[in-house]
C-alpha cells in the first residue's frame, strides 16, 4: 500500500474557482529532488529545474466551475462531472513547452471533468492545550512563542502582534486571525506550526506568516468546520500548506516577484484579484497528510 494524499494538487476546491487577476501562474517542483529544486527551495530564476505538475482542480458541477481567466496553468484543470471550465483570450493550460512557448487555451488531454475527491473537515486534536509566554527573542520582543506544546489564543492581531515557532508547535486560534502592518508570525529554522483555526475569519496581511525552513511540510493551516473565511492580501509571500475544505478562500494583491504561495491549498471555493504564484511542492505527496491507505499492488503467493 501507500499513503493516499491530501494534496495532489496546487489548488483544490470543493466548489468554485475564479482566477480573475493578472500575471496568475501556475508550476511545480520537488523540494526532495536536487533536480527539481534549489537545495530544497523553489527553484526561482531556474526554469530548468521547474515542472508542469501546478494542476487547479474543483470538485463542482456546474457551469463555469473553474474561470482560468488569463492565467497560466502549467498542469491540468479538471471540475467534477458536467462542471465546466471558463478561459479568457491570454489563458493558457498544458505542459511547459505549451505554456512557455505562447500557446493560447486549453492543450488537449490538460482538462476532464471527472473530479470526485473527498475532503474530510478536520477538527483540532482532543489535548490539554497552554497559554504560550511572551519574552524578548534577538532583541524582539514577542507576544507569544510557541516551543515543542499544544497552545491555544483568543485571537491574533493587532497590528504589532508577533508569534515566534521556536519548536514542533501545535497552535488553535478559538477568535479571528486578523494580521495586519507589522503583525508576524515567524517559524524558525528547523521548527513547524500546525495552526488550527476555530474562529470565523482569518486574514493574512502586512508581515503574514515568514517561514524560515522554506519548506511547506512545516507549516500547515486548518481551517475547522467554523472557519467561514481566509483571506490574502498585501505582499506577504506564504510558504505552507491550507486544509480548509469548508473555508472560502480569497487572495488580493500578490507579491511583486514570483515566490508567492509556495505548497498546496484545499479549501471550499477559491476567488483570485491579483498577482499570485503558486508553485505546488510535489514532495507532499509522499511526506504530507493522507485520507488512508490505497492499494498499489498485489503479492502472488
Amino acid at each position: 500500500t501507500k499513503i493516499d494524499p491530501l494534496f495532489n494538487v496546487a489548488m483544490a476546491a470543493e466548489k468554485t474557482i475564479n482566477l480573475n487577476g493578472n500575471n496568475i501562474m501556475t508550476d511545480s517542483f520537488d523540494s526532495a529532488d536536487p533536480d527539481f529544486s534549489d537545495n530544497g527551495s523553489y527553484p526561482t530564476g531556474m526554469p530548468n529545474k521547474t515542472k508542469a505538475g501546478g494542476d487547479v482542480v474543483s470538485n463542482d458541477t456546474i457551469i463555469n466551475t473553474l474561470n482560468v481567466g488569463n492565467a497560466k496553468i502549467k498542469g491540468v484543470v479538471k471540475t467534477g462531472p458536467k462542471g465546466t471550465i471558463s478561459i479568457g483570450p491570454n489563458g493558457s493550460v498544458g505542459d511547459r513547452a505549451w505554456v512557455e512557448g505562447g500557446s493560447k487555451g486549453i492543450q488537449p488531454g490538460h482538462s476532464a471533468d471527472d473530479m470526485n475527491v473527498l475532503f474530510p473537515i478536520p477538527t483540532a486534536p482532543e489535548v490539554s492545550y497552554y497559554t504560550p509566554p511572551s519574552g524578548t527573542v534577538g532583541g524582539v520582543y514577542y507576544n507569544a512563542i510557541l516551543g515543542n506544546q499544544n497552545y491555544v489564543l483568543g485571537s491574533m492581531g493587532a497590528g504589532t502582534y508577533r508569534v515566534l515557532v521556536t519548536g514542533n508547535a501545535t497552535l488553535k486560534v478559538t477568535g479571528n486571525i486578523n494580521l495586519t502592518g507589522n503583525d508576524i508570525i515567524r517559524i524558525a529554522t528547523n521548527a513547524s506550526l500546525r495552526l488550527y483555526m476555530a474562529g470565523s475569519s482569518a486574514k493574512i496581511a502586512g508581515n503574514g506568516i515568514v517561514n524560515e525552513n522554506g519548506n511547506a511540510a512545516t507549516f500547515y493551516y486548518f481551517g475547522l468546520a467554523s472557519n467561514q473565511s481566509l483571506d490574502f492580501a498585501g505582499n506577504a509571500s506564504f510558504t505552507g500548506v491550507i486544509y480548509a475544505p469548508a473555508t472560502n478562500f480569497a487572495l488580493g494583491g500578490g507579491g511583486s516577484d514570483t515566490y508567492d504561495f509556495v505548497g498546496s491549498s484545499v479549501t471550499k471555493t477559491v476567488k483570485m484579484n491579483g498577482h499570485f504564484n503558486f508553485h505546488y511542492d510535489e514532495n507532499l505527496k509522499r511526506v504530507g497528510m493522507g485520507r488512508g491507505y490505497i492499494q498499489i499492488g498485489r503479492a502472488h503467493v
